[in-house]
């Protein structure tokens, strides 16, 4: 039977949808299957070109028309829509997905919704909504936990007694189950900013010797952090000290942002570490 169904295949993989009318349900989910598998070859061998190029979107669609219960094939689809600022469409074809399969891709809408929307509630609905679809299952949509992306989503919406309670609780588990050095430096980092934003000042220097710690010392953010910290203090010397490695870093890359197409939530611009280097510098200017 195997080998019938490989032969069958073979004859047909490269037909038109419209001439595969007279398969099986069975036959159509097979083809749908082995046109998925050309879509994900196809990345593997442009990754220049991975989503959204004219020969892979037809074969997306192929795909839908042959099995609309395809839920990878139908995020996929989604993609292109949202990176290149289309979002009707985009949430046409995701909503989709995340019907086809809630478990999977509702974390993954609640990123799209903090990141490429800033719509926070809609994220932490998201994000509340996969953690109560999976009860004995910590999802990872993006490769960060739904706790940790709901401190960040609770930051970005200015609740920071949330913030600080999911960033503790994505701490928390991580060190328990795997070592306090499996935490991402981000999250240490963030909770600083959470601390500063506020006005628990006396919070931030724990968490930003763990994120320098942990960034091996090369993190711009966290300098301009501990910068403001000891500004709130009066120490001139310390801010300026800060300050200085935080421009040095930041100028080597160092400083915490988004890979593509939208910038991090409380992402800093080397322009805020000038700023307030001038200010201390020529108190008298304006």
């Amino acid at each position: 039977m195997e080998k019938s169904l490989k032969l069958f295949l073979s004859l047909f993989i490269s037909i038109g949808c419209n001439q595969a009318t007279f398969f099986s349900k069975e036959e159509k989910i097979a083809l749908a299957e082995e046109k998925w598998k050309t879509v994900v070859q196809q990345y593997l061998e442009d990754i220049h070109h991975i989503q959204g190029t004219a020969k892979t979107m037809k074969l997306i669609d192929e795909i839908i028309k042959l099995n609309p219960n395809h839920c990878d094939a139908l995020r996929e689809r989604s993609t292109p829509y949202l990176k290149r600022g289309m979002p009707q469409e985009w949430k046409i074809y995701f909503n989709q997905a995340v019907k086809c399969n809630s478990a999977r891709w509702m974390g993954w809408r609640g990123y799209h919704y903090l990141y490429f929307f800033r719509d926070y509630s809609k994220a932490i609905a998201d994000f509340d909504a996969t953690d109560t679809l999976t009860p004995n299952h910590i999802d990872t949509p993006q490769g960060h936990s739904v706790d940790f992306w709901r401190g960040h989503a609770y930051l970005g919406a200015k609740n920071y007694g949330k913030s600080i309670y999911y960033y503790q609780k994505h701490i928390d588990r991580v060190t328990t189950e795997f070592g306090e050095d499996r935490v991402e430096p981000e999250a240490f980092l963030n909770m600083a900013i959470v601390h500063y934003e506020n006005k628990s000042l006396d919070s931030m220097p724990y968490y930003l010797d763990k994120a320098l710690y942990y960034y091996q010392d090369k993190s711009a953010d966290s300098k301009y952090y501990y910068a403001l910290y000891h500004k709130s203090k009066g120490d001139t010397i310390k801010v300026l000290s800060y300050i200085d490695g935080g421009i040095e870093y930041f100028l080597e890359g160092y400083y915490k942002r988004r890979p593509n197409f939208n910038e991090d939530v409380r992402q800093i611009y080397v322009e805020e570490l000038i700023v307030l280097e001038q200010k201390l510098k020529n108190p008298t200017k304006r």
